[in-house]
């Protein structure tokens, strides 16, 4: 099944760092370095999982974080902040971030918590497989 992640940070470093430990998962692996960026190529083609540090200039990861969910209320959302405000990452959770990591943190978590959101979203798919079967279904028992 085809995954893809759009890792969004404006240190360089840090893309290449998260890309890296993603790797292994075998996803598509994009990187933006600003909010504007990200925006433009979840708009451009679909993503299933958004990592992305609130802290940017411009558009930073809280703005972009609720442009793209009107994108796609299904995006997988990861944040990551150096600078941690208990009410922003709870006003967050609470409009549908998936999770948050506060820097420095562990790759491995992270590799973790990614696999838990594909999960989520191999477990959408096939829900939405077996209710586009049922309403075939149905459809042609009623003609």
């Amino acid at each position: 099944m085809s995954r893809s992640v759009l890792i969004v940070d404006d240190e360089k470093h840090a893309t290449d760092m998260l890309s890296e430990a993603l790797a292994p998962l075998g996803c598509e692996v994009r990187v933006a370095s600003n909010g504007e960026e990200a925006l433009r190529q979840a708009e451009d083609k679909p993503v299933d999982l958004l990592i992305t540090d609130i802290m940017m200039p411009g558009l930073n990861g809280t703005e972009l974080f609720y442009k793209i969910k009107k994108i796609d209320p299904f995006i997988q959302v990861i944040l990551i902040t150096g600078y941690p405000s208990l009410r922003q990452i709870a006003e967050m959770l609470e409009a549908g971030a998936n999770d948050f990591l506060i820097k420095p943190f562990d790759l491995n978590k992270l590799a973790q918590l990614s696999s838990e959101a594909f999960g989520r979203i191999d477990r959408w798919r096939a829900l939405r497989a077996e209710w586009a079967a049922f309403s075939k279904k149905a459809r042609q028992s009623r003609a």
